[in-house]
């Protein structure tokens, strides 16, 4: 069975370092990619309109069954990529994101790196609200060896779509606020707190001692306590 997968990309930034991922994608047989346009298409689509452009789009993604997206520095910022991340997600398609900022361009240059575009996009689970970033991974090309890696990428891509409903794939929409869909780890925080306790006593003349009252913390602390007992 050919898989053929969707590329999305910053054409205009990332087309050198994009076409690296693609050779190194099409060298299989049973591999085929979707989602690039020569440079007389390129021209041509500059002077279409937004419905043509959507329709391209669409037609590019018929038959694929995965969304790669080619995370640059400035991809996530890329109107007709969150385009191509919601359609994806709506049809189906498994999603992985693969970061390729550390790649040379023509010139020989990398970039820094980009705001993952995932992170902007949420589905709804039930009660819960989840970023695409924490339902499909994300990896770096060359740190993570992605020419010997990304068969694998897609394949378990593609199984992660399995387990999204269709219900789920319908409420794909980009995230309200930045709070949304975001779950923050107590224990992470706390770690956080500590260190920046530490930080202070360390490089500040403030003694946190003298200005916490300590012994109305545990008395808070033991009210909390007393009502915990109770059920509202």
């Amino acid at each position: 069975m050919v898989r053929r997968v969707f590329f999305s990309f910053h054409y205009g930034r990332d087309v050198w370092r994009v076409n690296q991922v693609r050779n190194s994608w099409v060298t299989s047989n049973d591999r085929e990619a979707a989602g690039f346009f020569d440079a007389a298409e390129q021209e041509e689509i500059k002077r279409v309109t937004d419905k043509k452009i959507r329709k391209w789009i669409n037609e590019q993604l018929h038959g694929t069954s995965v969304t790669v997206i080619l995370i640059g520095n400035e991809t996530a910022e890329r109107d007709w990529v969150h385009y191509e991340i919601k359609k994806s997600i709506e049809r189906g398609n498994g999603i992985v994101g693969v970061k390729i900022h550390s790649l040379k361009n023509k010139e020989g240059s990398t970039d820094f790196s980009g705001t993952n575009p995932l992170k902007k996009f949420v589905v709804e689970d039930g009660d819960q609200v989840r970023t695409l970033s924490s339902i499909f991974p994300t990896y770096d090309w060359k740190r993570d060896n992605g020419r010997e890696n990304i068969g694998e990428w897609v394949e378990e891509a593609a199984e992660t779509a399995d387990s999204l409903s269709r219900e789920q794939q319908n409420t794909v929409r980009r995230r309200d606020s930045i709070r949304e869909g975001v779950h923050p780890d107590a224990g992470a925080v706390i770690l956080l707190l500590i260190i920046i306790a530490i930080l202070i006593d360390e490089y500040t003349d403030i003694n946190l001692r003298d200005m916490i009252d300590v012994s109305k913390l545990q008395q808070q602390s033991h009210q909390s306590d007393q009502f915990s007992d109770y059920e509202f």
